[in-house]
Protein backbone atom coordinates (compact mmCIF):
# COMPACT_ATOMS: atom_id res chain seq x y z
CA UNK A 1 0.00 0.00 0.00
CA UNK A 2 1.78 3.22 -1.28
CA UNK A 3 -0.55 5.80 1.24
CA UNK A 4 0.68 5.10 4.51
CA UNK A 5 -0.50 8.59 6.15
CA UNK A 6 -3.64 10.20 4.37
CA UNK A 7 -4.00 13.48 3.66
CA UNK A 8 -5.97 16.01 5.63
CA UNK A 9 -8.38 16.35 3.36
CA UNK A 10 -8.51 12.86 2.58
CA UNK A 11 -8.53 11.59 6.61
CA UNK A 12 -11.39 13.66 7.06
CA UNK A 13 -13.56 12.50 4.17
CA UNK A 14 -13.64 9.08 5.75
CA UNK A 15 -14.74 10.44 9.14
CA UNK A 16 -18.42 9.53 8.80
CA UNK A 17 -16.69 5.85 8.14
CA UNK A 18 -14.48 6.24 10.70
CA UNK A 19 -16.32 7.24 13.49
CA UNK A 20 -19.17 4.71 13.12
CA UNK A 21 -19.70 1.75 15.99
CA UNK A 22 -18.56 -1.54 15.12
CA UNK A 23 -21.95 -2.76 16.21
CA UNK A 24 -23.14 -1.02 12.44
CA UNK A 25 -21.46 -4.54 10.52
CA UNK A 26 -20.62 -7.01 13.25
CA UNK A 27 -21.40 -10.34 11.82
CA UNK A 28 -22.06 -14.07 13.40
CA UNK A 29 -18.76 -15.07 14.77
CA UNK A 30 -17.15 -18.56 14.00
CA UNK A 31 -16.24 -20.31 16.82
CA UNK A 32 -14.97 -23.36 17.37
CA UNK A 33 -14.34 -25.80 20.43
CA UNK A 34 -10.97 -25.57 22.45
CA UNK A 35 -11.48 -29.40 21.65
CA UNK A 36 -11.35 -29.40 17.59
CA UNK A 37 -9.03 -30.88 15.70
CA UNK A 38 -7.35 -28.55 13.03
CA UNK A 39 -9.02 -30.76 10.97
CA UNK A 40 -12.57 -29.96 11.99
CA UNK A 41 -11.58 -26.12 11.69
CA UNK A 42 -10.61 -26.28 8.34
CA UNK A 43 -14.14 -28.18 7.61
CA UNK A 44 -15.63 -24.79 9.54
CA UNK A 45 -13.84 -22.64 7.40
CA UNK A 46 -14.72 -24.47 4.42
CA UNK A 47 -18.52 -24.89 5.35
CA UNK A 48 -18.93 -21.06 6.02
CA UNK A 49 -16.35 -19.74 3.37
CA UNK A 50 -14.46 -18.12 6.52
CA UNK A 51 -10.81 -17.19 6.75
CA UNK A 52 -10.66 -16.75 10.39
CA UNK A 53 -12.17 -19.05 13.55
CA UNK A 54 -12.37 -17.90 17.25
CA UNK A 55 -11.38 -20.33 19.94
CA UNK A 56 -11.97 -19.10 23.73
CA UNK A 57 -9.27 -20.56 25.86
CA UNK A 58 -11.01 -19.56 29.27
CA UNK A 59 -11.40 -16.29 28.79
CA UNK A 60 -8.47 -15.63 26.07
CA UNK A 61 -9.65 -15.48 22.77
CA UNK A 62 -7.40 -16.93 20.07
CA UNK A 63 -7.95 -16.37 16.29
CA UNK A 64 -6.81 -19.26 13.74
CA UNK A 65 -6.25 -18.16 9.98
CA UNK A 66 -5.62 -20.09 7.05
CA UNK A 67 -1.94 -18.82 6.81
CA UNK A 68 -1.64 -19.89 10.56
CA UNK A 69 -2.15 -23.26 9.46
CA UNK A 70 -0.62 -23.49 6.44
CA UNK A 71 2.72 -23.17 9.04
CA UNK A 72 2.33 -26.27 10.36
CA UNK A 73 3.49 -29.25 8.53
CA UNK A 74 1.04 -32.03 9.98
CA UNK A 75 -1.63 -30.43 10.21
CA UNK A 76 -4.14 -33.15 11.42
CA UNK A 77 -2.08 -33.38 14.49
CA UNK A 78 -1.61 -29.90 15.12
CA UNK A 79 -3.63 -28.51 18.47
CA UNK A 80 -5.57 -25.51 18.13
CA UNK A 81 -3.91 -24.03 21.23
CA UNK A 82 -0.16 -24.06 19.31
CA UNK A 83 -1.98 -22.65 16.05
CA UNK A 84 -3.88 -20.39 17.42
CA UNK A 85 -2.75 -16.92 18.67
CA UNK A 86 -4.40 -14.59 21.19
CA UNK A 87 -6.11 -11.22 19.65
CA UNK A 88 -7.24 -7.94 20.82
CA UNK A 89 -10.74 -8.34 21.69
CA UNK A 90 -13.31 -5.55 20.61
CA UNK A 91 -16.29 -4.20 22.65
CA UNK A 92 -19.77 -2.67 20.93
CA UNK A 93 -18.22 0.50 21.62
CA UNK A 94 -15.12 0.55 19.73
CA UNK A 95 -14.80 2.44 16.52
CA UNK A 96 -14.54 1.11 12.82
CA UNK A 97 -11.15 3.53 12.87
CA UNK A 98 -9.94 1.62 16.01
CA UNK A 99 -10.85 -2.06 14.68
CA UNK A 100 -9.03 -1.11 10.96
CA UNK A 101 -6.09 0.25 12.69
CA UNK A 102 -5.57 -3.22 14.83
CA UNK A 103 -6.42 -5.09 11.88
CA UNK A 104 -3.63 -3.42 9.50
CA UNK A 105 -0.98 -3.29 12.28
CA UNK A 106 -1.66 -7.19 13.23
CA UNK A 107 -2.20 -8.35 9.77
CA UNK A 108 -5.91 -9.67 10.35
CA UNK A 109 -9.19 -9.72 8.60
CA UNK A 110 -11.45 -10.58 11.96
CA UNK A 111 -11.45 -9.91 15.24
CA UNK A 112 -14.03 -10.97 17.81
CA UNK A 113 -16.22 -8.82 19.69
CA UNK A 114 -16.85 -9.42 23.42
CA UNK A 115 -19.48 -9.13 26.10
CA UNK A 116 -19.15 -10.35 29.62
CA UNK A 117 -16.68 -12.86 28.74
CA UNK A 118 -18.72 -14.42 25.58
CA UNK A 119 -17.39 -13.89 22.17
CA UNK A 120 -20.94 -12.59 20.61
CA UNK A 121 -19.64 -11.31 16.87
CA UNK A 122 -17.59 -10.15 14.58
CA UNK A 123 -15.86 -7.42 12.53
CA UNK A 124 -14.41 -8.38 9.79
CA UNK A 125 -12.31 -7.25 6.42
CA UNK A 126 -14.78 -8.19 4.36
CA UNK A 127 -17.41 -6.11 5.98
CA UNK A 128 -15.51 -2.81 5.95
CA UNK A 129 -14.84 -3.52 2.32
CA UNK A 130 -18.58 -3.77 1.59
CA UNK A 131 -19.35 -0.48 3.67
CA UNK A 132 -16.37 1.38 1.58
CA UNK A 133 -18.66 0.26 -1.51
CA UNK A 134 -21.85 1.71 -0.11
CA UNK A 135 -20.16 4.52 0.60
CA UNK A 136 -18.20 5.04 -3.05
CA UNK A 137 -15.01 6.89 -3.18
CA UNK A 138 -14.37 8.44 -6.69
CA UNK A 139 -10.97 10.69 -5.60
CA UNK A 140 -8.74 7.79 -4.87
CA UNK A 141 -7.11 5.42 -7.50
CA UNK A 142 -5.99 1.83 -7.30
CA UNK A 143 -3.06 3.17 -8.21
CA UNK A 144 -2.79 4.73 -5.05
CA UNK A 145 -3.15 2.08 -2.66
CA UNK A 146 -1.60 -0.91 -4.36
CA UNK A 147 1.41 -2.53 -3.27
CA UNK A 148 3.78 -2.21 -6.42
CA UNK A 149 5.60 -5.36 -7.44
CA UNK A 150 4.24 -8.01 -5.11
CA UNK A 151 5.81 -11.24 -4.34
CA UNK A 152 5.22 -13.67 -7.36
CA UNK A 153 5.44 -17.51 -8.15
CA UNK A 154 5.94 -18.68 -11.69
CA UNK A 155 3.66 -21.49 -12.89
CA UNK A 156 6.43 -24.03 -12.85
CA UNK A 157 7.60 -23.89 -9.12
CA UNK A 158 6.42 -26.41 -6.94
CA UNK A 159 3.71 -25.89 -4.14
CA UNK A 160 6.24 -26.39 -1.54
CA UNK A 161 7.94 -23.10 -2.72
CA UNK A 162 4.59 -20.89 -3.07
CA UNK A 163 3.78 -22.27 0.69
CA UNK A 164 7.07 -21.29 1.76
CA UNK A 165 6.92 -17.69 -0.01
CA UNK A 166 3.09 -17.34 1.96
CA UNK A 167 4.84 -17.97 5.10
CA UNK A 168 7.76 -16.34 5.10
CA UNK A 169 6.28 -12.69 3.47
CA UNK A 170 2.95 -13.83 5.63
CA UNK A 171 0.56 -13.36 2.51
CA UNK A 172 -2.38 -15.09 1.44
CA UNK A 173 -2.09 -14.09 -2.13
CA UNK A 174 0.78 -14.73 -4.60
CA UNK A 175 0.05 -13.91 -8.74
CA UNK A 176 1.18 -16.22 -10.87
CA UNK A 177 3.56 -15.53 -13.73
CA UNK A 178 4.20 -17.10 -17.05
CA UNK A 179 6.86 -15.34 -19.26
CA UNK A 180 6.50 -12.46 -17.38
CA UNK A 181 2.77 -12.40 -17.64
CA UNK A 182 -0.24 -13.17 -15.24
CA UNK A 183 -1.10 -16.78 -15.81
CA UNK A 184 -3.16 -16.72 -12.37
CA UNK A 185 -3.61 -16.58 -8.91
CA UNK A 186 -2.62 -18.41 -6.06
CA UNK A 187 -4.23 -18.12 -2.15
CA UNK A 188 -3.79 -19.43 1.18
CA UNK A 189 -7.33 -21.02 0.59
CA UNK A 190 -6.17 -22.65 -2.63
CA UNK A 191 -3.23 -24.08 -0.71
CA UNK A 192 -4.98 -25.34 2.69
CA UNK A 193 -7.87 -26.90 0.70
CA UNK A 194 -5.53 -28.94 -1.12
CA UNK A 195 -2.75 -29.48 1.70
CA UNK A 196 -5.70 -30.49 4.15
CA UNK A 197 -5.93 -34.61 4.88
CA UNK A 198 -8.66 -36.15 2.46
CA UNK A 199 -11.73 -37.65 4.49
CA UNK A 200 -10.14 -40.89 2.87
CA UNK A 201 -7.07 -41.25 4.25
CA UNK A 202 -6.37 -44.63 6.27
CA UNK A 203 -4.00 -43.47 9.09
CA UNK A 204 -1.03 -40.71 9.46
CA UNK A 205 1.13 -42.88 6.96
CA UNK A 206 -1.14 -42.05 3.90
CA UNK A 207 -1.98 -38.61 5.07
CA UNK A 208 1.83 -38.00 4.96
CA UNK A 209 2.63 -39.68 1.80
CA UNK A 210 -1.25 -37.86 0.13
CA UNK A 211 0.62 -34.29 1.48
CA UNK A 212 3.95 -35.30 -0.03
CA UNK A 213 2.54 -35.58 -3.44
CA UNK A 214 0.62 -32.39 -3.32
CA UNK A 215 3.55 -30.27 -2.18
CA UNK A 216 5.55 -31.56 -5.13
CA UNK A 217 3.09 -30.87 -7.48
CA UNK A 218 3.63 -27.72 -9.96
CA UNK A 219 1.40 -24.14 -8.96
CA UNK A 220 0.16 -24.56 -12.34
CA UNK A 221 -1.85 -27.58 -11.42
CA UNK A 222 -3.81 -25.98 -8.32
CA UNK A 223 -4.25 -21.96 -9.19
CA UNK A 224 -7.19 -19.96 -10.16
CA UNK A 225 -6.70 -18.86 -13.84
CA UNK A 226 -10.01 -16.61 -13.23
CA UNK A 227 -8.47 -13.52 -12.08
CA UNK A 228 -9.98 -10.29 -11.05
CA UNK A 229 -7.55 -7.54 -12.43
CA UNK A 230 -7.92 -3.41 -11.92
CA UNK A 231 -6.13 -0.95 -13.72
CA UNK A 232 -4.31 1.50 -12.39
CA UNK A 233 -6.64 4.69 -12.96
CA UNK A 234 -9.63 2.79 -11.90
CA UNK A 235 -11.59 4.54 -8.48
CA UNK A 236 -11.52 2.24 -5.06
CA UNK A 237 -14.88 1.89 -5.53
CA UNK A 238 -15.00 0.01 -8.97
CA UNK A 239 -11.98 -2.32 -7.05
CA UNK A 240 -13.99 -2.72 -4.22
CA UNK A 241 -17.25 -3.71 -6.39
CA UNK A 242 -15.11 -6.11 -8.26
CA UNK A 243 -13.84 -7.67 -4.86
CA UNK A 244 -17.35 -7.83 -3.70
CA UNK A 245 -18.45 -9.51 -7.12
CA UNK A 246 -15.91 -12.34 -7.91
CA UNK A 247 -15.80 -12.95 -3.48
CA UNK A 248 -12.37 -12.71 -3.51
CA UNK A 249 -10.08 -10.55 -0.78
CA UNK A 250 -8.25 -9.13 -3.82
CA UNK A 251 -7.12 -7.78 -7.50
CA UNK A 252 -4.23 -7.23 -9.81
CA UNK A 253 -3.34 -4.10 -10.81
CA UNK A 254 -2.51 -4.35 -14.52
CA UNK A 255 -1.53 -2.71 -17.85
CA UNK A 256 -2.47 -4.91 -20.31
CA UNK A 257 -0.59 -8.12 -18.90
CA UNK A 258 1.77 -6.97 -17.01
CA UNK A 259 1.46 -6.61 -13.68
CA UNK A 260 1.75 -3.47 -11.78
CA UNK A 261 0.63 -4.07 -8.12
CA UNK A 262 -1.34 -6.08 -6.02
CA UNK A 263 -4.87 -4.68 -3.68
CA UNK A 264 -5.93 -6.78 -0.94
CA UNK A 265 -8.66 -5.86 1.67
CA UNK A 266 -5.77 -4.88 4.03
CA UNK A 267 -5.16 -2.31 1.93
CA UNK A 268 -8.83 -1.19 1.75
CA UNK A 269 -8.76 -1.61 5.41
CA UNK A 270 -6.23 0.83 5.97
CA UNK A 271 -8.09 3.66 4.54
CA UNK A 272 -10.01 3.69 7.52
CA UNK A 273 -7.72 2.86 10.09
CA UNK A 274 -8.06 5.84 12.69
CA UNK A 275 -5.12 8.25 12.68
CA UNK A 276 -2.13 8.22 16.09
CA UNK A 277 -1.34 12.26 16.74
CA UNK A 278 2.53 11.99 16.69
CA UNK A 279 3.91 13.68 19.65
CA UNK A 280 6.74 11.65 21.49
CA UNK A 281 8.80 9.09 18.83
CA UNK A 282 8.03 5.63 20.47
CA UNK A 283 10.35 2.48 19.04
CA UNK A 284 9.60 -1.37 19.64
CA UNK A 285 12.72 -3.39 18.28
CA UNK A 286 11.53 -7.12 18.37
CA UNK A 287 7.82 -6.33 18.81
CA UNK A 288 6.23 -9.81 19.44
CA UNK A 289 4.38 -11.91 17.37
CA UNK A 290 1.40 -12.61 19.20
CA UNK A 291 -1.60 -9.54 18.62
CA UNK A 292 -1.90 -10.17 22.51
CA UNK A 293 1.64 -9.70 23.28
CA UNK A 294 2.17 -6.83 21.55
CA UNK A 295 -0.91 -5.03 22.45
CA UNK A 296 0.41 -5.49 25.67
CA UNK A 297 4.02 -4.69 25.08
CA UNK A 298 2.83 -1.33 23.40
CA UNK A 299 0.30 -0.37 26.15
CA UNK A 300 2.83 -0.61 28.79
CA UNK A 301 5.47 1.13 26.68
CA UNK A 302 3.39 4.16 26.52
CA UNK A 303 2.20 4.15 29.40
CA UNK A 304 5.48 3.79 30.80
CA UNK A 305 7.04 6.95 28.54
CA UNK A 306 3.59 8.60 29.79
CA UNK A 307 4.95 8.43 33.15
CA UNK A 308 8.43 9.40 32.54
CA UNK A 309 7.59 12.72 30.49
CA UNK A 310 5.81 14.00 33.95
CA UNK A 311 9.52 14.49 35.16
CA UNK A 312 11.48 14.69 32.26
CA UNK A 313 10.40 17.30 29.82
CA UNK A 314 12.91 17.51 27.59
CA UNK A 315 12.23 13.94 26.35
CA UNK A 316 13.07 13.28 22.63
CA UNK A 317 12.50 9.47 21.88
CA UNK A 318 11.93 6.42 23.56
CA UNK A 319 12.69 2.97 22.29
CA UNK A 320 12.62 -0.31 23.54
CA UNK A 321 13.97 -3.67 22.99
CA UNK A 322 12.60 -7.17 23.23
CA UNK A 323 14.11 -10.21 22.86
CA UNK A 324 12.35 -13.66 22.91
CA UNK A 325 13.53 -17.03 23.77
CA UNK A 326 11.40 -20.04 22.84
CA UNK A 327 11.83 -22.49 26.03
CA UNK A 328 10.08 -24.92 25.08
CA UNK A 329 6.49 -25.67 24.77
CA UNK A 330 4.51 -22.59 25.16
CA UNK A 331 7.26 -21.14 27.69
CA UNK A 332 8.55 -17.75 26.21
CA UNK A 333 11.43 -15.51 28.17
CA UNK A 334 11.26 -12.29 27.43
CA UNK A 335 14.37 -9.66 28.02
CA UNK A 336 13.10 -6.01 27.68
CA UNK A 337 15.76 -2.60 27.66
CA UNK A 338 14.62 0.21 27.36
CA UNK A 339 16.12 3.55 26.37
CA UNK A 340 14.63 6.82 27.53
CA UNK A 341 16.79 9.35 25.07
CA UNK A 342 16.28 13.19 26.63
CA UNK A 343 18.29 16.49 25.48
CA UNK A 344 20.70 15.82 27.93
CA UNK A 345 21.05 12.18 28.32
CA UNK A 346 19.97 8.62 28.16
CA UNK A 347 18.44 6.56 30.78
CA UNK A 348 18.68 2.69 30.14
CA UNK A 349 16.56 0.10 32.32
CA UNK A 350 16.49 -3.89 31.81
CA UNK A 351 14.47 -6.68 33.07
CA UNK A 352 13.59 -10.40 32.16
CA UNK A 353 11.25 -12.83 32.97
CA UNK A 354 8.78 -14.81 31.65
CA UNK A 355 5.40 -12.19 32.51
CA UNK A 356 5.94 -9.74 29.85
CA UNK A 357 3.53 -7.26 32.01
CA UNK A 358 5.51 -7.95 35.33
CA UNK A 359 8.78 -7.23 33.20
CA UNK A 360 7.35 -3.67 32.49
CA UNK A 361 5.74 -3.09 36.27
CA UNK A 362 9.35 -3.80 37.21
CA UNK A 363 11.47 -1.27 34.66
CA UNK A 364 8.27 1.63 35.84
CA UNK A 365 8.83 0.36 38.88
CA UNK A 366 13.02 1.01 38.83
CA UNK A 367 12.40 4.92 37.36
CA UNK A 368 10.01 5.79 40.06
CA UNK A 369 12.90 4.83 42.51
CA UNK A 370 15.50 6.66 40.58
CA UNK A 371 13.27 9.44 40.22
CA UNK A 372 12.88 9.36 43.91
CA UNK A 373 16.45 9.01 44.66
CA UNK A 374 17.50 11.75 41.93
CA UNK A 375 15.30 13.94 43.63
CA UNK A 376 16.47 13.37 47.44
CA UNK A 377 19.82 14.27 46.47
CA UNK A 378 18.87 16.88 43.91
CA UNK A 379 20.36 15.25 41.46
CA UNK A 380 18.64 16.75 37.89
CA UNK A 381 20.97 14.84 35.45
CA UNK A 382 19.42 11.99 34.95
CA UNK A 383 22.00 9.85 34.24
CA UNK A 384 21.20 5.69 34.16
CA UNK A 385 22.28 2.37 33.87
CA UNK A 386 24.90 2.18 30.56
CA UNK A 387 26.12 5.95 31.25
CA UNK A 388 24.10 7.22 28.84
CA UNK A 389 25.31 5.08 25.92
CA UNK A 390 22.91 5.16 22.66
CA UNK A 391 23.17 1.83 20.49
CA UNK A 392 21.95 1.68 16.99
CA UNK A 393 22.28 0.25 13.91
CA UNK A 394 22.65 -3.36 14.64
CA UNK A 395 19.44 -4.20 16.88
CA UNK A 396 17.15 -2.56 13.69
CA UNK A 397 19.16 -5.30 11.32
CA UNK A 398 18.59 -8.29 13.64
CA UNK A 399 14.87 -7.49 14.57
CA UNK A 400 11.52 -6.44 13.09
CA UNK A 401 11.18 -2.66 13.94
CA UNK A 402 7.94 -1.06 15.01
CA UNK A 403 7.42 2.49 15.02
CA UNK A 404 4.50 3.94 16.74
CA UNK A 405 3.92 7.48 18.69
CA UNK A 406 2.02 8.65 21.68
CA UNK A 407 -1.88 9.33 21.39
Amino acid sequence: MVIRVLEPELYTQFSALRDRSIGDIMQEPIVASPDSTISQIIGLMDKHDAYTVFIDFNGRIASINMRDILEYRDIDHARPSMVGKIVPPLSRGHRIGYAARMMGEYRLRALPVVEDNRIVGQVTSDAIVRMVNAYGIDNVRAGDIMTPDPVVVNVDNKVASARGMMIRHKIDHLPVINDGRVAGILTSRHLLMTLKPPDSSKGRADIISNKTRMLDLKVSGILDKHVVVSEPHESVKSVVSKMIDGRVAYTLVTVGEELQGIITHRDVVGLLQEMVREEVPLYIVGLPEDPFDAELAKSKFANLVRLIRKVVHDLSEARCNIKIRDMGGERRRYEVKVNIVSLSDTMSYTADGYDLAMIFDQISDSFKKRIAHRDSKGDTRGKGKGKGRRRRGSESIRYKVDFYTLP
